[in-house]
């Protein structure tokens, strides 16, 4: 009995260093933490309001510094790329074999210069024939009205003879027209951006062919969130800073577009570019930032803003 009373109290006292032993690494840890300590009665923790969590520990962002300077974003600031003021994709208009390209990627070319030119011995053999029947079919008229003069044919036979005349001419219309499609001739001065077809290459009727663009300097397209249509306004100024080049150009908006995109709420704009810089190709991309001294001005504060008239509504004072 003794024996078994003397194991009790000691498994007791072990247990308390236990417990002991727990409260402590428990203070420490609060310590560290910044949490309060556990508290050793259960009932008044459970209504006690919940602790705050250190920032660390809590899943609410900690708010950081707010960034300053040129780099920061501003909410004049709108991306925006150069364009060409025309570009186009040059393809056959007719069936056949290229026989001269002359023009490489990159390269520049005048208004009227030759882009391509296909092998035309067919279309121009066909024009020969059309021609022929033509000169028959004048002669076979003027056959018919002579018998006519002598009343030896009706009135029929001459206009048949004017109809196959009519019909040889057409075919001479038509075949002349093949036959100018054989030469592609550029619409405008400008640049290749890329070759398509190869010389010795047959190629079928709509089959592209180059792409090539204007001359000249390239134009902004900007896309603007719709707010902005309450203070913008063409021959507005900004400044372009160009990411390719590192440099900053002054643009003058020229036009804004004439419909909101309902899910972006943006709208484009146009701009074009001030001076004559060389350094400059479509396709590049920058930020553009407008003055906010360079608004036009509202209406003074307490200055009632006019409200457009009805269509239909008469002036005050005017009598029925």
């Amino acid at each position: 009995m003794q024996l078994r009373n003397a194991m009790r109290a000691r498994r007791v006292m072990t247990g308390a260093a236990v417990a002991a032993a727990l409260v402590t690494m428990a203070t420490l840890a609060a310590a560290q933490t910044g949490l309060p300590p556990l508290s050793s009665g259960g009932g008044a923790d459970a209504t006690a309001a919940p602790r705050q969590l250190p920032p660390i520990l809590s899943a609410a962002p900690v708010p950081g510094p707010v960034k300053t300077g040129p780099d920061a974003p501003s909410p004049e600031a709108a991306r925006g790329v150069l364009e060409p003021a025309a570009e186009a994709v040059i393809s056959a208009e007719i069936a056949g074999r290229i026989v001269d390209l002359p023009v490489t990627e990159g390269a520049d070319f005048a208004k009227g210069a030759l882009l391509v030119r296909f092998d035309c011995t067919l279309y121009e053999a066909q024009l020969a024939q059309a021609r022929a029947q033509a000169a028959g079919a004048k002669a076979a008229l003027d056959n018919a009205r002579s018998l006519a003069k002598l009343q030896s044919i009706g009135v029929l036979d001459v206009q048949l003879a004017e109809a196959k005349l009519a019909e040889a001419s057409a075919a001479i219309r038509l075949s002349s027209a093949t036959v100018e499609r054989c030469r592609i001739e550029a619409p405008y001065a400008g640049r290749v951006v890329r070759r398509l077809a190869q010389p010795a290459e047959g190629v079928a009727a709509g089959d592209d062919l180059l792409a090539i663009v204007s001359d000249g300097l390239p134009r902004i397209r900007l896309i603007v969130p719709s707010t902005w249509l309450a203070w913008l306004v063409p021959g507005q100024p900004f400044d372009f800073a160009v990411d390719e080049t590192g440099g900053t150009v002054k643009a003058q908006v020229t036009a804004i577009g004439a419909r909101v995109d309902q899910v972006s709420q943006t709208v484009p704009v146009l701009a074009a570019i001030e001076g004559k810089p060389t350094d400059l190709l479509p396709g590049m991309s920058g930020t553009a930032r407008f003055d906010p001294a360079a608004r036009p001005a509202g209406p003074a504060e307490g200055e009632p803003v006019p409200q457009a008239k009805p269509q239909g509504a008469k002036p005050q004072g005017t009598p029925k």
